[in-house]
C-alpha cells in the first residue's frame, strides 16, 4: 500500500519537523529551525509564525499556541507571537495546571556529557512568571491530568508530585511515561515499566524509549528497537524487534503507528492490536507523531507534515486500485526509461 495516496493531506513545513500537534479540525507543526505552523481540518494554512528556535513542544489552551522553543517559551495568539519569556537552558516539556502554564528547562553539560541542573517554570497565561524551582535531576515525563507529575532523572529519580519528592521503590531513572484511564505507568532506564505506585508492571531488556496507551494496557518503545505491547491483566499481548524507533502513536481503529529509522531511510509500520502488519512503507526519515479521533499526523525530515484519516485511509487499504496504481506507476517508469 502507497501511504503517501492514502493521506488526507501533505504539506510542507519548509524544515525537517520537530514537533506536531494533532486535532481532528486543525494541525500545528513546528520545525527545527523555529518555523511553526498551523493548518486546518481541510489543509488551508492558517498562520505561519518564526520562533527563536526548534520547536520542542506545543501545547493548545483555548485560542492560545504555547510553545517551547530554543531557550525560550512563546505564546502564540490569532497568528502573533503575544508573549516571550526565556528560560535557563533548553526549554523542554509543558503543561497546564491550576490556571498555570508549566514548562521545563535544562542545561546539558558538554564535558560530563549529562543534565547539570533543571528548572520548572510556572508562568500565567498573560506571561507573568509566578514561580520557578530548581533542581539537580531533569525531568523527562510530565502529568497535569490531576496531580502535577514529574518524572525525575538522576541524581534522586523518582517522582515530584505537586512539588513533593516521592520515590518508587527503583533505583532507574525514569525516561519516559504516558497517562491513560488505567493510569499513570513510567518507563526507566534499565527497561522497568512501572505504575505511578511503584509496581513493576514489566522487566524488558532494553532502555524504554517511549510509552502510548491503549485500551486496558500499553505499548512500549525500547531503545533497541523492539515494540513490546502489554495488557495490565494478561501480561504481554505481542512484542516485535526492528530498527531503531523514531516515534509511535495510537490511531483510529486501535492501529498502531510505529516509525523506524536505519540511518539511510524511514519505515512506517503499521499494526492492529493483535501486533499483524497491516501496511509497511519507505518514507522519508520520521521525527514525530500525533493522533486525535479520525486522524494521525506524522512530521519528516525532509519537511512534510502528513496527516491520515480513518474513512479515506480504510477505503484505500479495502482497495485493489492501490496496488494497481504502483504497479503502473512502476511500468510507466520502466518505459520513460527505456524511451530516454
Amino acid at each position: 500500500m502507497d501511504l503517501a495516496q492514502a493521506a488526507w493531506m501533505v504539506r510542507d513545513l519548509g524544515q525537517p519537523v520537530s514537533s506536531v500537534d494533532l486535532e481532528d479540525d486543525s494541525v500545528i507543526a513546528g520545525g527545527w529551525n523555529g518555523l511553526l505552523k498551523k493548518w486546518n481540518g481541510d489543509g488551508d494554512l492558517m498562520w505561519s509564525v518564526q520562533c527563536s528556535d526548534r520547536i520542542e513542544a506545543i501545547l493548545r489552551i483555548e485560542d492560545r499556541v504555547i510553545v517551547t522553543s530554543g531557550l525560550h517559551i512563546h505564546c502564540i495568539k490569532s497568528g502573533e507571537i503575544e508573549w516571550t519569556n526565556p528560560l535557563e537552558g533548553s526549554a523542554d516539556m509543558l503543561a497546564y495546571h491550576g490556571n498555570e502554564i508549566i514548562a521545563t528547562s535544562s542545561v546539558y553539560d558538554i564535558e560530563h556529557c549529562d543534565f547539570m541542573e533543571s528548572a520548572v517554570w510556572k508562568f500565567s497565561l498573560e506571561g507573568i512568571m509566578i514561580s520557578v524551582e530548581r533542581m539537580d535531576e531533569r525531568p523527562w515525563f510530565i502529568d497535569a491530568s490531576d496531580k502535577l507529575v514529574l518524572g525525575l532523572g538522576r541524581p534522586r529519580c523518582g517522582l515530584l508530585v505537586d512539588g513533593v519528592h516521592k520515590e518508587l521503590g527503583i533505583e532507574s531513572p525514569v525516561t519516559c511515561g504516558t497517562a491513560s484511564v488505567d493510569g499513570i505507568f513510567l518507563g526507566h532506564a534499565d527497561g522497568t515499566i512501572s505504575s505511578l505506585s511503584g509496581e513493576i508492571m514489566d522487566k524488558t531488556e532494553s532502555s524504554v524509549d517511549s510509552i502510548v496507551p491503549i485500551d486496558g494496557g500499553l505499548i512500549a518503545a525500547l531503545e533497541c528497537g523492539k515494540l513490546v505491547s502489554r495488557s495490565l491483566k494478561n501480561g504481554e499481548n505481542w512484542s516485535v524487534a526492528g530498527l531503531q524507533i523514531a516515534t509511535h502513536t495510537i490511531g483510529f481503529d486501535n492501529l498502531h503507528w510505529c516509525s523506524r529509522w536505519d540511518s539511510l531511510s524511514g519505515l512506517v509500520e503499521i499494526r492492529d492490536n493483535l501486533g499483524k502488519l497491516i501496511v509497511s512503507a519507505k518514507m522519508s526519515r520520521p521525527r514525530v507523531s500525533d493522533s486525535s479521533g479520525n486522524r494521525i499526523s506524522i512530521g519528516f525530515d525532509d519537511g512534510q507534515v502528513i496527516v491520515w484519516e480513518r474513512e479515506l485511509f480504510q477505503r484505500r487499504l479495502n482497495s485493489k486500485s492501490i496496488g494497481q496504481s504502483a504497479i503502473n506507476s512502476t511500468l510507466a517508469a520502466k518505459l520513460r526509461s527505456l524511451r530516454k
